[in-house]
């Protein structure tokens, strides 16, 4: 479901298929790939990469098809169902754990997204420290589709980022292209062609040149604005009754 390559002294994670049953079933093998780069002294980063449409619409439909109950019935009011309710609060709480994971990793974490990059995976995106995207990269906001809450510390994220009024339309729209998250902040650089990975790297190579006691504290220093992120998912688990 992932594979891991090292490259100019950054650990590549490509996330490859079925992003769902990972974060369910497999999720403690990804944690122990980081667990061990975090304390290697010869990784200096950690770069994310996903295949298209791995975090996109139609794995998100498959999920929650198969977890969901059908909703097209309920009242306009009414909270959907899941059928499969230990799944459900298990990829919630995984992805929660993984969100904090990365906002207190003591190495840099950078990610560069393909394709459909749906609600749960836009908000994970949003914990890593600097952020590339194809040209055809868009953020869906495919929660509003099914009735469902923004996840992935969605709301946290972007209004720490970006404020109230504009977190909030954001995530009551449909999308969100590269090019629009560029100009919003959400992304650092849009990337393209077959050479994008070097690309990436290059720039990776630049800024972690720098000492590595450097870059832990800056990163240590930058992370303690959301420390609030712990009361966040705490009120997220009360209102989901988690």
């Amino acid at each position: 479901m992932f594979e891991v390559e090292v490259r100019d002294r950054v650990a590549i994670i490509l996330i490859k298929e079925d992003v769902f049953k990972l974060i369910t079933t497999e999720h403690e093998s990804l944690f122990d790939s980081l667990n061990s780069f975090e304390s290697d002294n010869q990784i200096k980063a950690v770069l994310f990469q996903n295949t298209p449409e791995c975090y996109g619409e139609k794995i998100y439909e498959s999920f929650l098809k198969e977890n969901m109950l059908p909703f097209n019935e309920l009242e306009d009011f009414e909270l959907p169902n899941f059928c499969n309710k230990n799944i459900r609060f298990r990829e919630l709480n995984v992805l929660n754990r993984f969100i904090k994971y990365l906002v207190n990793y003591k190495k840099l974490c950078f990610t560069v997204l393909s394709g459909s990059v749906v609600t749960p995976f836009f908000g994970a995106s949003l914990s890593t420290d600097i952020r590339y995207a194809t040209p055809e990269m868009y953020y869906s906001l495919a929660h509003n589709k099914y009735g469902l809450h923004p996840s992935g510390a969605l709301p946290y994220f972007l209004i720490t980022q970006l404020g109230y009024n504009r977190a909030m339309e954001i995530m009551l729209s449909e999308k969100v292209s590269a090019q629009e998250a560029l100009n919003l902040g959400l992304i650092n650089k849009i990337v393209q062609g077959e050479n994008m990975l070097d690309v990436v790297l290059s720039d990776i190579k630049k800024i972690t040149q720098l000492r590595s006691c450097t870059l832990r504290r800056t990163k240590q220093l930058s992370s303690y604005v959301q420390g609030s992120l712990s009361d966040y998912f705490t009120y997220e688990e009360f209102l989901l009754n988690l």
